[in-house]
């Protein structure tokens, strides 16, 4: 299970805080001393002296669901950035079902000062003098849609900065197809030498490639009868093959783990070779 960032912590508390609020607090209220118009989530709620008549709305229930879902994409899609985008855009569509709400309140249930009552008979329009109230879910929802932006901006690495990791960096090439790219910046950093062709890079007898079917797999690069060491790197799993033959399946994060640990092995062996060279 991968760990979740801090910074989709911090929006997940936020926004369960705006969905948690809006169910004791109403994000907007039109207030008098005897009557209360105010949206909650399941409508619009609109009181008069002690009667009380209830609005459902499928535009306040599909803004709430939107707020779900938006906390929801990060936490369960967390291998690629595309789900900081979809969380941002879900969050917007749920914004935009609340603005609606608004637009709703304010054309059909309130207008030109007066209020609307409904009743089992038809409807009062009655005139009180009155306040308008934002309620705390509403920054809180503000607040959220901030952080959202932030998140998409800087792809959740926006609360302390930092230099990327080796495994987070190669992640990243892996997402712009130059995973091979990466390892072979890698391989040149640690001062070896790799024979890199296309999509294949080469240490001795150990070949790093990136492929998801058979079919993507260079002509030199066979599964069946490798030559050496084969790490074959997809989009989601890795397969290892060594030199006997035996296949392993990994997932993407033991995958790369197990290239990078080949890599190191390969400078060891280099460098235990030329110290034994050193004085013959």
């Amino acid at each position: 299970m991968q760990r979740i960032r801090e910074e989709i912590l911090i929006f997940n508390i936020i926004i369960a805080l705006a969905i948690i609020s809006w169910f004791f607090f109403p994000i907007f209220e039109i207030k008098s001393i005897n009557y209360d118009l105010s949206i909650i989530p399941l409508g619009f709620k609109i009181q008069l002296f002690t009667q009380q008549y209830f609005l459902i709305s499928p535009l306040t229930i599909a803004g709430i669901a939107f707020l779900i879902l938006s906390a929801i994409i990060p936490l369960v899609w967390t291998s690629s950035r595309y789900s900081l985008y979809t969380s941002l855009s879900a969050l917007g569509f749920g914004i935009v079902m609340i603005i609606n709400a608004f637009i709703y309140q304010q054309r059909y249930l309130h207008f030109y000062g007066y209020s609307v009552l409904p009743t089992s008979t038809g409807y009062f329009y009655i005139l009180f003098p009155s306040s308008t109230i934002y309620g705390l879910p509403l920054y809180l929802i503000i607040g959220s849609f901030v952080i959202s932006i932030l998140n998409a901006a800087t792809r959740a690495r926006w609360l302390y900065p930092r230099r990327l990791t080796l495994l987070e960096k190669l992640y990243s090439e892996l997402q712009r197809g130059e995973v091979i790219k990466g390892l072979q910046s890698l391989i040149n950093s640690l001062g070896i030498y790799a024979k890199v062709e296309g999509n294949v890079a080469k240490v001795e007898d150990l070949v790093l490639t990136k492929a998801n079917r058979i079919e993507e797999l260079p002509s030199d690069v066979s599964i069946f009868f490798p030559k050496g060491e084969q790490i074959i790197i997809g989009d989601r799993k890795v397969v290892y093959i060594d030199k006997e033959g035996n296949v392993e399946y990994l997932n993407l994060n033991e995958g790369i783990k197990l290239a990078l640990t080949k890599i190191i092995e390969k400078v060891n062996f280099n460098n235990l070779s030329n110290n034994e060279n050193l004085y013959k």
